[in-house]
């Protein structure tokens, strides 16, 4: 009575024992990747079970705690675990054997856990009140995922700023007039209703006691909690000599930054081919600004230490070609330089005289330093625990203090950060999953990949740009037409791919980012690298996901075949697996055909 259902273990196709072997070829694991339970429909309609929640299947000898997999591929009564999951982690929660017979043969010493008779539960998590602290792409994208799962757990947001949840990487188009602000913003109308989140806007926190689970905010007020998600993002580097206090100078981090930019451009007086903005700084921020502040006529200038641009994105030829487009679009570029001081004329309150280490000076109206991030880590310190250059995780985004998790640009995950949105997003699912008890969630790093927004001009990288000198493991395929600005690098070792510029045309995205993220084995697709993007879907209706090129026909045709999962729809059409700006777009279109059908 106690164990109504029979357990029977076995292998799946594609592994072999205990994967000692087969568990390294990624190829391999591409077709069941974690341990699951499969269970017939009615066994588990019975017990209150979906597809994909977590359940707790214990015998008279253990229990393991594993993802469900309902069929009608089992008959009713009895359900099976695959017997290839050990220890992952140190933890033994998908071990088949911990839950079958211990017995073993005395020669060969192999168990004998083919079967064993079991009850099975839904995984049923205690409420807890959740706090996080932060409102950035990493806090939106763990509120959603965590209320897909989960309706009752207390959930609050603290953020300093007073508009919360919005498109950070899109804020050059909103200095140049180009996108609202409604087009920023991630929240639409009723949505923090429907997640049923207390947000806490212009509030930020000042201190937290790790060990009474206490934070005090701004106000003074003090909350409790039971888990802490710690995202509060990074902060823009200015050089210390420089006073910000001072009219003219700026830096382009959050909405407030940009409204400043805005307003005091406007309030100058001048007519746009008047103005002069000089941006310290040539990666992805300084540019994009350039770029949208050169179409409505500013003048730019960017002052660069290195001798090219993007120089950790890109290598020596894509730097060099993006120059001369950049320098097409009459954009002065300085390499090699610096800003040695910065004055401000007398006579015009609105004209500053910057100078370069090169003995240049530049007159204009206001400088923009966008010469990189520096994580916002001083409240973890407070709180104590252990940091870096970021607040250190493990594979679960857990902090030294196992409560507390920390999301985003502050989580230093194996001696790295990762400063960009998916990777935010990423590390929000497996944090959400964890807490809601899926052991199998586990983060192993991100790919870093670079999307530059620039109108006419496609450009990314993903993973390694150049292969390690002296080193002939690697390999780099080349295919470029330089005088139409059209190249495309793969870097291959050891039959995966390991990194990819693609300028010019960016059709194979999607499907380089999948081979390096999860390091499949290339096999025959090694001839076809660059060889152009023969299966590629042209883009139909209008374009909703720049990084990928994927339109709205596009999503709705993927939709149209069955798709119902969020995920995987952007996983089969490359939508937001970029940026990830255009993420709910695809979700209000998946929505919305839900709702038809």
């Amino acid at each position: 009575v106690n164990f109504p259902l029979i357990l029977n273990t076995g292998r799946v196709r594609d592994q072999w024992h205990t994967r000692t072997k087969t568990g390294k070829v990624k190829r391999l694991l591409t077709h069941i990747p974690q341990p699951y339970l499969e269970m017939n429909k009615v066994d588990a309609y019975l017990r209150k079970l979906k597809d994909g929640d977590i359940a707790v299947i214990k015998s008279r000898r253990g229990e393991v705690q594993v993802k469900v997999n309902v069929t009608s591929d089992i008959r009713d009564g009895v359900v099976f675990l695959p017997m290839h999951w050990g220890k992952v982690l140190n933890s033994d929660f998908g071990r088949a054997n911990n839950i079958t017979n211990d017995i073993v043969d005395p020669v060969s010493k192999e168990p004998d856990f083919k079967y064993c008779a079991v009850q099975v539960e839904k995984f049923v998590k205690p409420e807890q009140k959740i706090i996080v602290i932060g409102a950035g792409a990493a806090s939106y994208r763990f509120i959603q995922s965590y209320r897909e799962k989960n309706q009752k757990d207390e959930l609050h947001v603290f953020s300093k700023e007073k508009d919360p949840f919005y498109n950070r990487v899109l804020l050059p188009e909103y200095v140049s007039d180009e996108l609202s602000w409604e087009s920023l913003e991630k929240l639409k109308q009723g949505e923090l209703q429907k997640l049923n989140v207390n947000l806490h806007p212009g509030i930020g926190i000042t201190k937290v006691d790790e060990l009474e689970k206490k934070v005090k905010d701004t106000d003074g007020n003090e909350h409790s909690y039971d888990l802490l998600i710690m995202a509060t993002g990074s902060r823009a580097f200015v050089p210390s000599e420089v006073n910000m206090n001072v009219a003219g100078r700026f830096t382009m981090r959050e909405r407030g930054d940009a409204d400043k930019l805005k307003y005091y451009l406007q309030q100058t007086g001048l007519a746009a081919e008047e103005q002069h903005v000089v941006i310290v700084g040539g990666g992805l921020l300084g540019l994009e600004l350039a770029a949208a502040l050169k179409k409505i006529n500013i003048n730019i200038s960017i002052v660069q230490r290195a001798p090219r641009l993007m120089e950790r994105q890109l290598d020596n030829i894509a730097s060099r070609l993006l120059a001369e487009d950049v320098i097409e679009r009459g954009i002065n570029i300085y390499f090699d330089n610096e800003v040695s001081t910065v004055f401000e004329e007398k006579e015009n309150p609105n004209s500053l005289l910057v100078n370069l280490k090169t003995g240049r000076t530049i007159q204009c109206n206001a400088i923009v330093y966008a010469i990189g991030t520096r994580p916002n880590i001083e409240l973890a310190k407070q709180a104590n625990l252990k940091t870096r250059r970021g607040v250190v995780v493990n594979s679960y985004l857990q902090t030294s203090t196992p409560s507390i998790f920390a999301l985003g640009e502050i989580a230093e995950f194996e001696n790295a950060l990762f400063g960009i949105t998916s990777a935010a997003e990423q590390q929000a699912d497996i944090a959400a999953n964890y807490i809601l008890g899926d052991f199998s969630s586990i983060y192993k790093g991100s790919v870093l990949m670079n999307i530059l927004k620039f109108e006419n001009l496609d450009l990314c990288s993903i993973g390694m740009v150049n292969a390690p000198k002296d080193d002939t493991t690697y390999e780099e395929i080349i295919f470029m037409d330089v005088s139409k600005r059209f190249y495309k690098k793969c870097i291959v070792k050891d039959d995966t791919l390991k990194g990819a510029i693609l300028m010019g045309d960016k059709n194979e995205f999607a499907e380089f980012k999948r081979l390096i993220e999860e390091e499949i084995e290339l096999s025959e697709k090694r001839n076809e690298l660059l060889r152009g993007a023969v299966n590629t879907v042209p883009l139909k209706g209008k374009l909703i996901c720049s990084c990928s090129q994927v339109g709205e026909g596009n999503v709705l045709d993927v939709i149209a075949t069955g798709c119902d999962d969020f995920n995987k729809l952007c996983s089969e059409t490359g939508a937001g697996l970029g940026c990830g700006s255009c993420k709910p777009e695809v979700k209000a279109l998946l929505e919305g055909q839900l709702v038809n059908a």
